[in-house]
């Protein structure tokens, strides 16, 4: 696997989301990194951008070239603008994952109650 891919998985891990979730975040469609990581084949720059753009404590160098530290200067000053942007992005990674959560419990339901009825 490239050392871009690797590095959007270390900031899956260490975001504490999915790659499912990463491809959510940056807006790319379902399976667009996933696949890239599983097929170890490129991506569009794009992508990049957005990682740099959504998660700025990260550095460039790192990200691309795989040099240097992971984490940019703590000492990062993020304008309003950023701070809303940030905010509203993890509120609909919150909101996805209680979706999931639901769809998976009624799907849990349905088929207790379809047990239960057999009996």
């Amino acid at each position: 696997m490239n050392s871009i891919l690797k590095n959007f998985k270390q900031i899956a891990e260490n975001e504490g989301i999915t790659i499912s979730k990463l491809e959510v975040i940056i807006g790319a469609s379902k399976g667009v990194l996933s696949r890239a990581i599983g097929n170890n084949s490129d991506i569009q720059s794009k992508w990049i951008s957005k990682i740099v753009e959504i998660y700025p404590n990260y550095s460039c160098e790192w990200l691309i070239k795989n040099e240097g530290p992971m984490i940019k200067n703590e000492n990062i000053h993020l304008s309003e603008h950023q701070i809303t942007e940030e905010a509203t992005i993890n509120y609909k990674e919150l909101a996805e994952s209680r979706k999931e959560t639901i769809e998976s419990m009624k799907k849990q339901i349905l088929y207790l109650e379809e047990k239960i009825a057999n009996k």
